[in-house]
């Protein structure tokens, strides 16, 4: 006959497993330190006039120390010499006044080793789902206690911690949301290769890219960057995205831009922002590309012999009222590549022309449309980039390429 009495270690077990789950879901584990946390730290320590303070994350076999003060740089400790590890399995503030009176901690290493804790105070940090995952917590070399005023305090500073890894996960989604924007695959273009990647300097950011089919077999590239980094520039970008890719499927390179220029005007005057842009359409039989370039500048054919910039066809959008856009052409030989990159590219070097140079000896004529852009955004990734980087590359092969 099966008990009806419930199995407390297969549910510990359960909760165990699904607290943990809920930590990696975070995706904090192992992530460099931030302002925004160390910030509360340093509140703390001073608030509560302890000498430690930290953000500890509480894992299968660790504790994980997203931020601290007086802890020597702390970052790792084994979850056997973890105080933390308490705070996570109780719902309220762990409080302990004298650490070596206390059955759980009197042999625990920082107790009986420098630091020498002997006061403990550990508010159970909570994901978004409320799953306690972590502990802000407070250390001292002498004995104390907590008045209600002050859990009070700890609390509403553990609920600011706990509001930065709601903020993160909404940051999380939404880049997953923009990457889904991005176009995930690039059209077959016989005679052709192309290839494109984005990546913010945050979660999100103001750079985009889009390619798609117009009417007589031709392929339309855009590309452009709102000035800003982040969720305004990101919202902006978005809603700028649309309507190019909207106006270009019926208009003339021109007069989409026109188009663009007037759905977007109020919006850029009331953010005070403004977009640099290019868009190019290829005649794939001739390799004809007639484009508009908005303030973008950094649209460059290269050749076995060099390179060669495209003209820019006025300012970006936002910058002044009723403008309009002339729109140029060229042809894009067997063997030239288009390379089009957002200005984050220019934060490397001190000037576009160690840019250009930088880039003719990588031989970017030798390289497939994807290879290109792997190492561009590979570089941009190794040296760390405070903007976000956009490249899309358009290469027309020649007759004895394998592909071709």
């Amino acid at each position: 006959m099966a008990s009806d009495v419930p199995d407390t270690a297969a549910t510990a077990e359960t909760t165990e497993a699904a607290r943990v789950e809920a930590l990696h879901a975070l995706e904090i584990l192992d992530t460099p330190r931030e302002e925004r946390y160390d910030r509360i730290v340093r509140l703390a320590q001073r608030v509560f006039d302890v000498p430690m303070v930290a953000v500890n994350f509480i894992d299968a076999d660790r504790q994980w120390t997203k931020a601290e003060t007086g802890l020597a740089g702390l970052e790792s400790t084994p979850s056997g010499d973890s105080m933390c590890r308490h705070t996570v399995q109780q719902p309220d503030t762990l409080i302990v006044p004298d650490a070596t009176a206390d059955d759980r901690f009197r042999e625990n290493v920082f107790v009986r080793r420098d630091p020498h804790v002997r006061f403990y105070a550990g508010q159970p940090l909570r994901a978004p789902g409320g799953e306690r995952v972590g502990s802000l917590c407070l250390f001292d070399t002498r004995p104390r206690r907590l008045s209600a005023d002050q859990q009070s305090l700890l609390r509403d500073l553990a609920g600011w911690v706990e509001r930065e890894l709601e903020l993160q996960c909404e940051l999380d989604r939404a880049a997953e949301v923009q990457q889904v924007l991005m176009p995930r695959t690039a059209p077959h273009v016989a005679g052709y290769e192309l290839a494109g990647r984005c990546v913010p300097a945050r979660e999100i950011g103001g750079d985009f890219f889009a390619w798609h089919p117009v009417d007589g077999g031709r392929l339309q590239v855009h590309v452009a960057d709102v000035m800003g980094k982040g969720i305004p520039a990101a919202l902006i970008a978005a809603s700028v995205r649309a309507m190019l890719v909207g106006a270009a499927q019926f208009n003339d390179q021109r007069t989409a831009f026109a188009r663009v220029a007037t759905a977007s005007a109020d919006l850029l005057s009331d953010t005070g922002a403004f977009v640099t842009a290019f868009s190019a359409r290829l005649d794939p039989a001739t390799g004809r590309l007639d484009y508009v370039d908005a303030g973008h500048g950094l649209a460059f054919v290269f050749t076995a012999g060099g390179h060669r910039r495209l003209e820019r066809s006025g300012p970006p959008l936002g910058i002044f009222p009723d403008d309009s856009w002339d729109a140029h052409s060229t042809v894009l030989q067997p063997g030239e590549t288009l390379v089009v990159v957002s200005d984050g590219f220019l934060d490397f070097f001190p000037s576009l022309e160690e840019t250009l140079e930088r880039a003719l000896r990588a031989d970017p004529t030798g390289m497939a449309a994807q290879e290109l852009v792997d190492r561009a955004i590979g570089f941009a990734r190794r040296y760390g980039h405070p903007d976000d980087v956009t490249v899309v590359v358009l290469r027309r092969l020649r007759q004895e390429d394998p592909t071709a």
